[in-house]
């Protein structure tokens, strides 16, 4: 509530000031306003034991909403090529060693249960892509240099340590834990994981010291994948 206090002969000299530097002379005040101040909250974060640097992969994915609008001179490696049934492959699981380093997993039409899965890799950031393998569900015709990818479905995780030593998840009624010596041309099942347990995530932090985490326990290697030890 505004009150209008009347102050008589002084208010009458004190609206003459006001009109003299500028206020109007009708006696109308001008109020004011003052714009509250804005406090910016910041965010306090809880610090605790430093965590290594986990070699992982990211999930690329971009919400349904999204709309992923390419980079010029970048190209999908999945509309280079269709299924053996004709068609279009869908991007699955990646990885990205550097900017320019990467691995992208297209699939196409189911059989037997399981899909065809194409790995492809870039050196130049995408503008170019090699298939590196393949499955050979259907017995597509042999290709020069192109490997053979592990038939069984469900690939969660693509992760590489180098350009050269990569490792696979999958969760499958086979074998699930796959590695790769050749930048993933050819790949071997790594067995201490008994079969038909999926693989969950792959994490290393350095060449020699990683993690497999399955839906039943954790398995460590501190050799590089030579050894396993499985932990509860």
């Amino acid at each position: 509530m505004i009150r209008v206090l009347n102050l008589g002969a002084v208010g009458f000299a004190v609206a003459l000031a006001f009109g003299a530097s500028g206020c109007s002379s009708n006696g109308d005040e001008s109020t004011p306003t003052t714009s509250p101040a804005v406090t910016t909250p910041t965010a306090s974060l809880a610090t605790g034991m430093p965590a290594p640097s986990l070699v992982t992969a990211t999930p690329s994915a971009a919400p349904a909403t999204a709309t992923a609008t390419p980079s010029p001179g970048v190209i999908d490696p999945c509309t280079t090529r269709l299924s053996l049934e004709g068609q279009a492959l869908d991007p699955g699981a990646s990885f990205a060693l550097t900017p320019q380093t990467k691995w992208q997993l297209c699939l196409g039409g189911a059989a037997a249960g399981s899909s065809e899965k194409y790995l492809f890799r870039t050196t130049d950031g995408g503008g170019s892509w090699t298939l590196v393998s393949r499955t050979t569900l259907g017995n597509p015709p042999p290709e020069q240099g192109v490997g053979d990818l592990p038939n069984g479905n469900a690939v969660v995780q693509i992760l590489f340590l180098d350009a050269s030593k990569g490792w696979m998840g999958l969760n499958s009624p086979g074998d699930n834990l796959f590695r790769s010596q050749d930048g993933g041309v050819s790949w071997s099942a790594v067995t201490p994981v008994p079969p038909g347990v999926p693989v969950t995530s792959i994490a290393f932090t350095d060449a020699l010291h990683g993690t497999v985490v399955t839906s039943e326990s954790s398995w460590v290697t501190e050799d590089g994948g030579v050894t396993w030890i499985e932990m509860p």
